[in-house]
């Protein structure tokens, strides 16, 4: 069972990624909802599977870069995002929840 708490990382997680994107928000708040929400609940997973020890620290690294490279995607295919942008966005949203994630897990998993 996770110790993070879903609501309040998908929250601190979405408002970064808003912030980043400013003025580009209402053009992709629904994109970016969903894949920050995405990228949160992977967070969780990755957090459970660590602390029950079935996934290793790099499988955990591999695992959260294929969703962050999966979240950067789907913003990318607005096209008003740029590549740094939606870089920017994602990387504010786990910036954010950082110290937390390595904590909890015990590892510099971001």
């Amino acid at each position: 069972m996770s110790s993070l708490d879903f609501s309040n990382l998908f929250s601190d997680m979405l408002g970064a990624a808003k912030t980043q994107l400013a003025d580009k928000w209402p053009a992709v708040e629904s994109l970016a909802t969903s894949s920050i929400k995405t990228l949160a609940q992977s967070l969780i997973e990755i957090e459970d599977m660590s602390l029950n020890k079935t996934i290793t620290k790099e499988q955990a690294t591999l695992l959260l870069d294929l969703h962050k490279n999966t979240a950067k995607m789907v913003l990318l295919s607005v096209e008003v995002i740029g590549i740094v942008a939606a870089e920017q966005a994602i990387n504010a949203a786990l910036d954010i929840v950082k110290d937390t994630i390595n904590k909890t897990i015990g590892f510099g998993l971001i």
